[in-house]
């Protein structure tokens, strides 16, 4: 059994902490958090593009992990569910808000250029439950198609390299 939502902590709707929670899910989801992921977001200036401190961002993490941990029975239970999901989705509908944290979230993720299923989970459900602006497309191809998936201009020439050619 999941965590439910009503044992998160509530922020007021649309605020940086409500914003900075789900960049964190992203960075939690996959049960670690690596320092190629922090890099990435201390790169991508993820503090100050959410409107608060270091220190506040480093407290919406702690809390998010608190409220995963504090109310899981078993290691099982430690994990974000589509319930909780939804809900912390549903307290962020400003669109410029909903696209920085789409962006944030898609960096942390890609950062060990590695997305594993539950992070993937958390970008689709943005995906969902916000829609997708058409400019964000291209952040969500890597889940969609892969991480080596490369985009050409329709009627761009495909080389062929016959391996008789190679020898």
């Amino acid at each position: 059994m999941n965590v439910p939502a009503r044992m998160l902590r509530s922020y007021p709707h649309n605020s940086p902490e409500a914003a900075a929670r789900i960049v964190a899910v992203a960075l939690v989801a996959n049960g670690e958090i690596k320092a190629i992921e922090t890099a990435a977001l201390n790169a991508h200036g993820c503090h100050r593009r959410l409107g608060m401190t270091e220190a506040q961002w480093d407290g919406v993490v702690r809390d998010l992990c608190a409220d995963l941990h504090g109310s899981a029975h078993s290691v099982e239970e430690r994990c974000v569910s589509g319930e909780m999901l939804a809900h912390m989705l549903r307290e962020v509908d400003d669109d410029s808000t909903r696209r920085t944290v789409l962006k944030l979230s898609c960096a942390v993720v890609y950062a060990d250029r590695c997305v594993e299923a539950e992070e993937s989970l958390v970008l689709l459900a943005m995906s969902e439950h916000w829609g997708l602006h058409p400019e964000d497309h291209a952040l969500l191809e890597p889940i969609l198609y892969g991480m080596d998936f490369q985009v050409r201009l329709r009627g761009a020439p495909v080389i062929a390299i016959n391996r008789h050619q190679m020898r």
